[in-house]
């Protein structure tokens, strides 16, 4: 072989090369990103639905879930993901209400567990076909998940009116998604006003909760590395004595109150983020 040869075929075995890391690398951070999500999502079914026989003692009762969750919270803690929680002086246990959140991604089934620590008698308010996931949703169920047909509007109502008497009655709280559907955008979506109204109607508190960008998820590049998610429990907002004249004052009360407070919490988790 010559030289010249020599050098094309080194030149062309150095390109493969190259080529070959650069797919690899691609091919790994894809992999990893679906693996941890497959892993992290099947972690979660499993953790609630093996104490399932548990459950049936007292169902319904929120804090069927903390052990779970304390579970759910250690195992995504090995995948680099770390909570910390911000305000709990906020919180009063006695005092029934809307909860609202903002809402990222399928993992944050794992910071409501999260929270569950915090609040005690905080539950979930969920689209309706999570129920016939099964077993997962029977599990659901028994841990006091409220599920509401989001395409049936009569329906959703008369369910919502009756966690109302339940925020009154149990000192319960509902946590609810008030964007309605899950995003990773450094905006946060409008706002419904479902959740205003349950709060009106029970003349009782609303509390928005505010989560940090997941800086360390990014769907769209397939990419899961490690970060810290900062969660802040912002004080009561009290809805004694108004009517549904105020809800829409309210809702965009709460929309830049959390945007700014978003904003603020996901400025400081990005340098927590690694990829």
């Amino acid at each position: 072989m010559t030289k010249t040869h020599s050098n094309v075929f080194l030149n062309s075995l150095s390109l493969q090369v190259v080529v070959a890391m650069i797919v690899g690398s691609l091919l790994s951070n894809t992999f990893k990103y679906h693996a941890k999500m497959f892993v992290i999502v099947l972690m979660s079914f499993l953790v609630l639905v093996v104490p399932i026989p548990l459950f049936l003692f007292k169902p319904r009762w929120p804090l069927n879930a903390l052990i779970p969750g304390i579970v759910a919270c250690a195992f995504i803690r090995l995948f680099g993901v770390e909570y910390e929680i911000r305000g709990q002086e906020h919180i009063n246990v006695r005092n029934g209400g809307v909860v609202l959140l903002n809402h990222q991604s399928a993992i944050d089934i794992v910071m409501l567990s999260r929270l569950l620590r915090e609040f005690r008698n905080i539950v979930p308010v969920v689209k309706k076909e999570l129920f016939y996931m099964l077993p997962f949703g029977i599990a659901s169920y028994l841990v006091g998940v409220v599920f509401i047909d989001r395409k049936n509007t009569a329906s959703a109502k008369d369910v919502m009116k009756r966690e109302a008497v339940a925020i009154t009655k149990d000192h319960l709280k509902l946590a609810i998604f008030p964007e309605g559907t899950r995003h990773d955008n450094d905006t946060l979506l409008p706002f419904k006003k479902g959740s205003f109204h349950v709060a009106i109607d029970s003349q009782s508190i609303i509390q928005p909760v505010i989560v940090s960008k997941y800086h360390f998820l990014d769907h769209k590049r397939k990419r899961f590395g490690r970060g810290r998610v900062i969660i802040r429990i912002m004080p009561e907002i009290p809805t004694k004595g108004m009517t549904k004249a105020d809800v829409n004052e309210l809702t965009e009360r709460c929309q830049q109150l959390m945007q700014t407070e978003f904003d603020a919490l996901s400025a400081e988790a990005k340098q927590y983020c690694h990829n």
